[in-house]
């Protein structure tokens, strides 16, 4: 158990850089896009954060849960793995082309309804042109995955970084285009981007589709597409209702902060990106299910600690003086820092909302993914209009998000419990999340010095050491270390 857990672990950390990278451009140019010299009003900040937010939600509709399809008919299917590929391509590449057409014809009463005005026309056109590129281009990073050639993979994202920081200096900061940079970055990113995984491509690639293949993939991925609107609904809803409520500013406090709660996303996602092939290959194995829940209990342990961490320190890093002049996030937005704890702990239970999710794959049960992420969506609209009614404050937004991923991981522990049941570690869980609420409590109740919050996470850290892991795990732990040590050495 414990040397495959381990490889997932490897796995995992190399994704972990991957998407670091495929974020990094974001976080680094934030001061930038954060300063008034570069994007100049809140309101113009919260014009970004929209754009990008419907970007992320027609994604689903770009790719209607082919790309999960893909991932699953890969290891067990009847067909080759090109037959897959093709057929997955073609089928995509026909639906990306009449999508793009309908945001191109509707792309003046699409820019009135999310940004107020036609005049931002051409910001759906760009965003109709990175979709497509994107459904077609992101296609060889789930092969590469489904071989395991994480390395590989993190070169490529690699490039990409490369590319999108290149623009963003281009168009945000020497010609300080403004938000129209950002999306002619990501445009310019995609294509190449497309250019550079075409070998990938044409290596698996035929001319042959199999429509009898291409229609089940469909029916299996079809499900994954109302599952995508209402997870997307989770993620990107407030960015719609705020405006309403509480106003174009306040989406732009909103966004900036945000962002750094959604770090944990990150780190959730590459565990995804190793989780998925790992456990579709020991599906079959009798201990399958006990490896699953083995990992769920180590996940929450790495990602409590990190949600300590960023409550205990995250204030101190983002209002850090940076060279000229600038701050890691501009001082106008520092009124919705204190929301990043609440983000980040929601973040963790859609971490273990991902553990849960193998038997849905496994048993070909994907319809029930709607369950989940369609009471999550309920629980965000009905949190985040009552909440900000009620409080006028971007708390009641953050609040949706934590409430939104708590159901998600109770409903799935639920329904899932019935089609795959999963042994979990309940006596482990259970000390840790009371762990992460009451450091949380420390914080919000307490104004803590630096030197008390450093005593927190340590005496956080110990607890984990002493009281989570087991004699045997906490002896594989050491030796593991050790002989990291000795190869560091040599």
């Amino acid at each position: 158990m414990f040397k495959q857990i381990t490889r997932l672990a490897r796995h995992s950390a190399i994704y972990a850089v991957s998407t670091a990278i495929q974020k990094l451009p974001g976080f680094l140019l934030l001061p930038i896009y954060t300063s008034t010299e570069y994007i100049s009003s809140r309101s113009a900040f919260s014009d970004y954060v929209m754009v990008f937010a419907f970007i992320a939600f027609m994604n689903f509709f770009y790719t209607y849960g082919m790309d999960s399809a893909l991932m699953r008919y890969f290891f067990l299917g009847k067909h080759s793995r090109k037959t897959v590929f093709s057929s997955t391509f073609f089928v995509l590449l026909i639906t990306s082309l009449v999508t793009t057409v309908l945001l191109l014809v509707f792309s003046e009463p699409l820019a009135n309804l999310l940004l107020k005005s036609p005049d931002y026309a051409n910001f759906i056109r760009l965003a109709a042109g990175i979709l497509m590129l994107d459904a077609l281009g992101n296609l060889p990073y789930h092969i590469l995955r489904a071989e395991e050639k994480a390395l590989q993979y993190t070169a490529y994202r690699g490039v990409r970084f490369l590319l999108e920081l290149a623009f963003n200096i281009l168009f945000v900061v020497v010609f300080k285009f403004g938000v129209i940079g950002i999306l002619y970055t990501a445009l310019a990113a995609a294509a190449i981007n497309l250019l550079v995984m075409s070998p990938i491509i044409l290596r698996y690639l035929t001319r042959e589709i199999n429509f009898s293949l291409a229609g089940e993939m469909m029916r299996f991925g079809l499900p994954f597409l109302p599952h995508g609107i209402a997870f997307t609904t989770i993620e990107l809803v407030d960015r719609f209702i705020i405006p309403e409520i509480l106003g174009k500013d306040a989406l732009g406090v909103y966004g900036a902060n945000y962002k750094f709660g959604a770090m944990l996303s990150l780190l959730v996602n590459a565990f995804r990106a190793a989780w998925q092939p790992f456990f579709l290959k020991i599906a079959q194995q009798p201990d399958a299910p006990q490896i699953y829940a083995r990992v769920l209990s180590y996940f929450l342990l790495g990602a409590g600690m990190i949600v300590i961490g960023g409550t205990l320190f995250i204030e101190d890093v983002l209002t850090m003086k940076l060279p000229g002049g600038f701050h890691v996030l501009g001082p106008q937005y520092w009124d919705g820092i204190r929301i990043i704890p609440v983000v980040l702990f929601g973040y963790c239970f859609y971490g273990v909302y991902v553990v849960l999710t193998p038997g849905f794959y496994i048993k070909k049960q994907s319809k029930y993914m709607i369950i989940f992420t369609g009471s999550g969506a309920v629980m965000n609209i009905a949190a985040n209009i009552i909440l900000l009614t009620l409080w006028q404050d971007i708390w009641g937004a953050a609040i949706g998000t934590l409430l939104s991923y708590m159901t998600m991981a109770l409903t799935i522990y639920l329904v899932g419990n019935r089609i795959y049941p999963i042994p979990l570690e309940w006596p482990r869980i259970l000390k840790i999340l009371v762990m992460i609420s009451l450091v949380m409590g420390v914080y919000y109740t307490w104004n803590l010095s630096l030197l008390l919050r450093v005593g927190i996470f340590v005496a956080a850290a110990l607890i984990s050491w002493a009281a989570i892991l087991s004699d045997a795990e906490r002896a594989i732990a050491l030796n593991r270390l050790r002989g990291f040590l000795k190869t560091d050495k040599s």
